[in-house]
């Protein structure tokens, strides 16, 4: 688990208190792209033991399992919460400070996520509610939203340079707000009526964007820059826009792409890079999604007799 970035203290205390490190049988896989928010633990032979307590942690961990455990015991401190068999799609919610440990003597697979009470107090604050104070959920209980919304991050530790950083933080916001409303009893009323960005915010946040095609820039990032909330600046990007931040960047490497086809005899390859794409297959599926044709024959169609191609490749 070295990296070369900060890992936070806690992704350690797990790995080390569930016997994970240097163990042949054992993979944690982190998202450095999210910041090491979440993260794949996996083992072919379960535990030898029951794993030691995580202490001194803040926050809270959410785990999905991604394979059905026959057995498992979850403990809060010296007390048990739960015993049995879990289901694909189970998902349990673990206060750190309530010092959790767990049984699992049989091979298991999860995806784990990893936030803090700031998250939640943001959630809250945005939506003008009393604060989140206590997680609720049944350990184990199968969870659609966080199934789904998992297997979105599950992809992106699995194809991590197909993925935008932009688009991860759009779907942890919407993980976090899940778990203020279903698990913290938050009311997720409608906010009160505002514009949509000033002028100089459109042309900020345009500015950071284009400046970042490839989406390797933090959703809170482009947000601060606007002096604005995370929630608050992507309901206020929406309304400006007609569609969130990572769609408006999607189509703003479509476009880039465009130009570049019709005034340069670059490869479709070349134009990829150019625009922000991670691959040529990359920027196919992206333009076809929102051009409705590939790349290739969107080219053919509008570059037959033309003659503007004067840029050379480089």
């Amino acid at each position: 688990m070295d990296r070369s970035r900060e890992v936070p203290t806690v992704w350690n205390q797990l790995a080390e208190t569930m016997y994970l490190k240097d163990s042949p049988t054992a993979e944690v896989k982190l998202c450095e792209l999210a910041s090491f928010s979440f993260g794949r633990f996996q083992s072919s032979h379960g535990l030898l033991d029951i794993a030691r307590p995580v202490v001194g942690e803040r926050g809270y961990i959410v785990a999905l399992q991604l394979r059905a455990i026959p057995f498992i015991e979850q403990f809060l401190g010296k007390k048990k919460v739960s015993s049995g068999p879990y289901p694909v799609g189970g998902v349990s919610v673990i206060d750190l400070q309530e010092e959790p440990s767990v049984l699992l003597p049989n091979p298991f697979d999860a995806l784990v996520l990893y936030f803090t009470q700031a998250a939640l107090d943001e959630i809250a604050y945005a939506h003008q509610t009393p604060r989140v104070e206590q997680l609720v959920w049944p350990h184990g209980v199968f969870d659609p939203v966080v199934y789904h919304l998992g297997q979105t991050l599950l992809s992106s530790l699995e194809q991590p340079r197909y993925t935008l950083k932009i688009f991860l933080d759009h779907v942890l916001h919407a993980l976090n707000c899940h778990f203020a409303c279903s698990y913290g009893g938050m009311t997720k009323s409608a906010p009160k009526v505002r514009g949509g960005l000033s002028p100089w915010q459109m042309r900020r946040a345009t500015e950071l964007l284009d400046a970042h095609l490839d989406g390797n820039i933090a959703l809170q990032q482009v947000a601060e820059a606007c002096d604005l909330s995370l929630g608050h600046f992507a309901r206020a990007f929406k309304q400006t826009f007609r569609r969130p931040p990572y769609s408006w960047l999607t189509e703003r490497r479509v476009e880039k792409a465009k130009d570049f086809m019709m005034t340069s005899r670059l490869s479709l390859a070349d134009i990829a890079a150019r625009s922000g794409f991670a691959d040529q297959s990359a920027f196919n599926r992206s333009f076809k999604r929102v051009q409705g044709v590939s790349p290739g024959i969107w080219r053919r169609r509008n570059t037959r007799g033309s003659s503007r191609h004067t840029i050379q490749a480089m």
